[in-house]
């Protein structure tokens, strides 16, 4: 919540005194809910290097300076796998899409890791109506 400041007079001690308090406790609420949201990010962070460790994540900033959720393989990328769909890098806005976007790269990976007679999933593309 932020103080309502438009009423208070600059142009006395006390509106000025009273400016300042309004002021001091806007920007200390505004701190503690970065800090939330920082720490959130966190651990957000924490459990998807923990989950996907195949998978260098990090959160970056474009030139716009929007924020990025962003996982670089580990592993080299074959042919087969590239066929497959698996990408080098995925980046997204927020961390739940990029958990989303790495199980379904792990489940394209294993797809080329046990192809020899377990069920397969197939990508995305082939899901849409189109001809394998």
């Amino acid at each position: 919540m932020y103080w309502d400041t438009n009423h208070l007079d600059a142009d006395t001690k006390s509106g000025l005194d009273e400016l300042l308090r309004a002021t001091a406790q806007s920007v200390r609420q505004a701190s503690a809910l970065a800090a939330l949201i920082q720490d959130l990010r966190d651990r957000q962070l924490a459990v998807l290097r923990g989950t996907y460790p195949a998978w260098d994540i990090a959160l970056e900033r474009d030139s716009t300076e929007r924020l990025w959720w962003t996982a670089v393989s580990r592993r080299p990328l074959t042919v087969e796998l590239m066929a497959e769909g698996v990408m080098r890098i995925v980046r997204c806005e927020d961390a739940i899409a990029l958990a989303t976007a790495l199980a379904w790269q792990s489940a394209l990976i294993n797809n080329v890791e046990n192809r020899a007679g377990s069920p397969h999933v197939r990508p995305a593309h082939r899901l849409q109506g189109r001809p394998a």
